[in-house]
């Protein structure tokens, strides 16, 4: 059993998709024994007017504010961002980070530009290699702008390619790719997020593979940062112990928690 528990990528009801209050979210985590949460809502930059993110941000962090007088030294709550497809209009994605001092900011690509979100796609007639390598240079766009602080599930396209779709997708061809983008994660000082979303589906999944996480570490990367992806108040913390696992088992003994955009080392135990 793992102790010290810290969510650092879980949606409120401030993004579209999720289900449940700041408020909800915080009494959920208190009673599950997390000891700190970061709430990072969906900012699609290429969905930014069409879904109202700078209202929704704006209120998700007043209920922050007060979620924090609320729960005090019960829980550490970190005011973060899942920044999406930041590099398909820079100028609008500068603006948002002056609209509050986040805490945290999640890289995320969930669609190639142009295009939908893979979790709309049904790939029919699609060469899925040829998604994945266009997935894989807008991930390198990403890490080479730097305005963020963890780049968030690594093999996102796979989630659907082969988990809902069952396509046996390798992941094999991209590995020059991701070794360049772990490179240029270590050497900007970014973070890896290791996303359990998948290991509470069946068959259980890590985000990225064990595989990754290794060649993560051997390249010398040192910052991880654990993510449930939760979308409701029961998902949280869902598959952090074992992550915890196969991030000891990859060779790292600390995983960071951010706060004002400053990594906290905490030992996995």
């Amino acid at each position: 059993m793992y102790y010290n528990l810290f969510d650092s990528h879980l949606h409120s009801d401030h993004s579209w998709d999720a289900k449940h209050s700041v408020t909800f979210l915080c009494e959920t985590a208190v009673k599950k024994g997390v000891l700190g949460i970061s709430i990072t809502d969906h900012c699609e930059i290429n969905e930014y007017e069409s879904r109202q993110i700078e209202r929704r941000i704006k209120q998700c962090h007043f209920e922050i504010l007060k979620a924090r007088a609320a729960f005090g030294e019960r829980l550490l709550i970190s005011n973060g961002i899942e920044l999406g497809q930041m590099t398909q209009d820079p100028a609008l994605t500068e603006h948002v980070f002056s609209l509050v001092d986040f805490d945290f900011v999640i890289g995320s690509t969930h669609c190639i530009h142009g295009d939908q979100d893979f979790y709309f796609m049904d790939f029919k007639g699609a060469d899925p290699y040829a998604l994945l390598s266009d997935y894989f240079d807008e991930l390198l766009a990403v890490a080479k702008l730097g305005r963020f602080d963890t780049l968030a599930h690594l093999t996102y396209p796979l989630r659907y390619m082969n988990g809902k779709y069952h396509l046996g997708v390798e992941l094999s061809p991209m590995d020059d790719r991701i070794d360049e983008l772990f490179k240029i994660l270590i050497q900007s000082g970014k973070a890896l997020e290791i996303n359990t979303s998948d290991l509470r589906k069946d068959p259980p999944v890590l985000i990225p593979p064990l595989k990754y996480l290794k060649r993560y570490r051997e390249l010398g990367g040192e910052l991880i940062t654990f993510g449930s992806d939760a979308h409701c108040a029961e998902d949280i913390a869902g598959g952090i112990p074992e992550a915890m696992e196969f991030a000891k088992e990859a060779g790292f003994r600390y995983f960071a928690f951010y706060k004002q955009r400053v990594p906290r080392m905490l030992e996995i135990f």
